[in-house]
């Protein structure tokens, strides 16, 4: 497409969102349906080097149906499967290799273990959980979560089944058995995914034998009987239902609200003068905090990498920053090089100029090289410095970084006067619709006017007063 056609594409667009008009995606009638059991998935990865591929494929295949999906890895698993191969087919997975066992196990309800070792299943058996991936499972099994393992991967890949000693396949079947009676659920590696999406997937009280709905009749009776609940027990879909145009949700008396609102932050730190010391206690607070990521300057990268490592938050990083006027290649090799450091998001400043301009191939061509030079390591956000757009430019911004598929449009530096609106965030949510996310930034200090961001549809906040918002204080200090 020449920039002819391109202009007049998104100039098309432009004036029909400004008029109102709306597509037939947008007429047709939303049927909301209950939710499936499964909320979160917690898929434990154990050295088994038989049937790798497949394995690799049922993650991703969970991945596709759970709101929530994490992966913890053994120090085996890394090597034989590998982090790259995961993320490649799970993208919005967690993936793990240490972590605090509560919080791992926070908002997950079935655990799966594809690539059951021998090791891990003795261990499990014999109530002999020494290490970090098999006391995952047993204090799953504890809490009695769904625990799902295939056993496939109890033989090395160099052994032929055939060959193994009757004595030995029959103490290897003991351990089989022995997992079952333990409340193990065993089954084929091809029907993994499929067990984890099946009705009867829900956690079972050990004690009762009653299947677990944690205060929701929605999975218990099919129909929602407004308990109120949802923000605690159901959060993704709730953040579903605001994605798509809820403009507010009812919660019960008692509900965790501030609280729940640390994993859309990224704990943010750009100041110039900001110390290596400053930097060690972002990241402390982000971990103790459970907040999705930090946000600093290319040079901190690789610190702050350091020191989250094994830790779900991520590092996120700014490129060209904080005027967006350098040029498409030298963002793209800020990008590569801070991957290479250890970022794993990145927030990219648009070149407001040539939005300005008209220029709309240049801001197109400008978000593709640095999505071209992050895919498959990296997330991408585009940041539109809204406060110096008019609307119509707010919308092809929008439009722009959709089409160079980047994965968040964002709101703001924080270093132009004016930041996240209300307003520039329902306008932003209502271009690019309920698949890419929508990050509000800039004048976030407290606790409302962080909820108020996410009702109107931010899927990610940055601030750097984070802590002050999850634990409902007053701010202090300047910002970034």
């Amino acid at each position: 497409m020449d920039q002819k056609d391109l202009v007049a594409k998104i100039t098309a667009e432009v004036i029909s969102r400004l008029q109102g008009e709306t597509g037939a995606q947008n007429q047709s009638k939303v049927t909301i349906t209950a939710p499936r059991v499964s909320r979160g998935v917690l898929v434990l990865l154990t050295g088994g080097n038989r049937h790798v591929d497949q394995v690799v494929q049922q993650v991703g295949k969970i991945a596709e149906g759970a709101a929530v999906i994490k992966v913890a890895f053994s120090s085996t698993a890394q090597s034989c499967i590998g982090l790259p191969a995961v993320r490649r087919v799970a993208p919005n997975a967690q993936l793990l290799t240490a972590g605090n066992i509560w919080q791992v196990l926070e908002n997950v309800d079935t655990i799966c273990v594809p690539s059951m070792s021998t090791h891990m299943l003795s261990k499990l058996v014999h109530l002999q959980p020494d290490s970090w991936i098999p006391i995952l499972a047993f204090t799953g099994m504890l809490r009695g979560l769904h625990v799902i393992g295939c056993t496939e991967s109890m033989l090395p890949a160099e052994i032929d089944p055939a060959c193994v000693p009757a004595a030995l396949r029959k103490r290897m079947d003991e351990l089989v058995s022995g997992a079952r009676e333990l409340g193990m659920e065993i089954c084929p590696i091809e029907r993994l995914a499929d067990r984890v999406g099946s009705a009867d997937a829900s956690p079972v009280c050990p004690n009762t034998g009653a299947q677990r709905t944690y205060g929701c009749d929605v999975a218990k009776t099919g129909e929602c009987t407004a308990c109120g609940l949802c923000v605690e027990h159901r959060p993704q879909d709730v953040e579903k239902m605001v994605s798509t145009g809820a403009g507010r949700v009812a919660t019960t008396v008692g509900a965790p609200v501030a609280a729940s609102l640390a994993r859309y932050i990224d704990h943010t730190l750009l100041k110039p003068e900001a110390t290596e010391d400053q930097f060690r206690k972002l990241c402390e607070e982000a971990r103790q905090h459970s907040f999705a990521s930090v946000c600093v300057n290319p040079s901190w990268v690789a610190l702050c990498a350091g020191l989250l490592k094994g830790s779900p938050v991520k590092v996120c990083t700014v490129i060209g920053f904080p005027l967006g006027a350098t040029t498409p290649t030298t963002k793209a090799i800020e990008t590569r090089d801070a991957i290479a450091n250890g970022a794993g998001e990145i927030d990219m400043v648009i070149n407001v100029g040539a939005l300005k301009s008209g220029n709309d191939a240049l801001v197109k061509d400008d978000i593709e090289a640095v999505v071209s030079a992050a895919r498959g390591r990296a997330i991408v956000k585009v940041i539109l410095e809204t406060a110096l757009l008019t609307r119509e430019e707010k919308i092809k911004a929008c439009l722009l970084s959709k089409m160079a598929g980047a994965d968040f449009v964002k709101t703001s530096t924080g270093f132009v006067p004016g930041g996240a609106t209300v307003e520039d965030i329902a306008l932003m949510r209502e271009t690019v619709g309920p698949d890419m996310g929508v990050k509000a930034s800039g004048g976030i200090r407290d606790t409302k006017t962080a909820a108020d961001m996410v009702a109107a549809g931010a899927t990610r906040l940055g601030a750097s007063a984070s802590v002050a918002i999850v634990s409902g204080q007053a701010a202090t200090g300047k910002g970034y």
